[in-house]
C-alpha cells in the first residue's frame, strides 16, 4: 500500500471520477474525506471505503463557496489532524444550458467558472497553509482534454478548465520549495452519468480507441500522483482520454 495510512480529501467523490478516485486512493491504503454537496451519495462512498478497509468521512460541501471549503478543511484537521493529499475533482459542464458562444449569458458562465475554477482556488486556499507549515502535500486538480484544445459550444468549460492548467502551473512554482507537489489530471470523454447510457458516436469518435474512458483509468493516474512514487513530479498535466488531448482526430 503506496500511501498508507494518508490523509485525502476528494472532492466531487460522490459518485462517476470522484468516486472512482475515492475509492483508489483507499485500495492503497489512505483514509480518504469524501466531500460532495450530496451527502446521501456521498455516505454511500464512506461505506464502500470502510469497505475496503481505510477510515472515511462525508462532508458535505459547495466548493464555489469559500467559508464552506474553510470549513471542511477545519473539519477534516478536527477529525484526522494532518492532511496529505486534496484532489480537487468537483466540477462540471453547464450541460443542458451549454450554448455557442455568441448565445452565452453572465450566469452560466459565473456558474460553469465558480463550479470548476473558483472551486479549486476555495479548496486549494483552504488546505495549503497546513501544507506548507508541514512542508509536504499532494494537490491534484482534475482538468479536461477540453482545456487543452478547445471545444465548440463549450467556450466557458474550456476556458474554465484551461485556467485549471494554469492554476496548476502557476503554484507548482510557488510551493516547490515546501516539498509540494501540485499536478493536473486531463480527462477525456470518459463514462461517467450523463455520458454512459448513451454516448453519441461522435463522442466515443474523439478519443481515437472507440470507446469512452472508465473512471477507473482516471483514478488510476491520480493515484499514482499522490503516491511517492511522484516525488519529483510537479507542474504537469497528464491527459488520460485515449488522444483526446492532441483535437479532432
Amino acid at each position: 500500500m503506496k500511501i498508507k495510512d494518508k490523509i485525502a480529501i476528494v472532492t466531487g467523490a460522490s459518485h462517476g471520477i470522484g468516486r472512482a478516485i475515492a475509492l483508489g486512493l483507499a485500495r492503497e491504503g489512505a483514509h480518504v474525506v469524501v466531500a460532495d454537496v450530496d451527502l446521501r451519495e456521498a455516505d454511500k462512498v464512506v461505506t464502500e471505503v470502510k469497505a475496503l478497509g481505510s477510515r472515511a468521512i462525508a462532508i458535505k460541501v459547495d466548493v464555489t463557496k469559500f467559508n464552506e471549503a474553510i470549513l471542511m478543511a477545519k473539519n477534516v484537521l478536527d477529525e484526522f489532524k494532518r492532511i496529505d493529499i486534496l484532489i480537487n475533482n468537483a466540477g462540471g459542464s453547464a450541460r443542458e444550458r451549454s450554448t455557442l458562444f455568441h448565445e452565452s449569458t453572465e450566469d452560466v458562465w459565473d456558474y460553469v467558472f465558480n463550479l470548476n475554477l473558483k472551486g479549486v482556488f476555495n479548496c486549494t486556499r483552504a488546505v495549503i497553509e497546513h501544507m506548507i507549515g508541514k512542508r509536504s502535500g499532494k494537490i491534484i486538480n482534475i482538468s479536461s482534454s477540453t482545456g487543452l484544445v478547445g471545444a465548440a459550444g463549450m467556450v466557458d468549460y474550456s476556458a474554465a478548465k484551461a485556467g485549471v492548467i494554469g492554476f496548476t502551473r502557476a503554484l507548482a512554482k510557488e510551493v516547490a520549495p515546501y516539498g509540494i507537489n501540485v499536478n493536473s489530471v486531463a480527462p477525456g470523454p470518459t463514462a461517467t452519468r450523463g455520458l454512459s447510457v448513451h454516448p453519441s458516436e461522435k463522442m466515443v469518435q474523439l478519443t481515437g480507441l472507440g470507446r469512452l474512458g472508465k473512471p477507473e483509468e482516471i483514478a488510476a493516474m491520480v493515484v499514482f500522483l499522490s503516491t511517492d512514487d511522484a516525488n519529483f513530479i510537479t507542474g504537469q498535466v497528464f491527459p488520460v482520454g485515449g488522444l483526446r488531448n492532441l483535437g479532432n482526430l
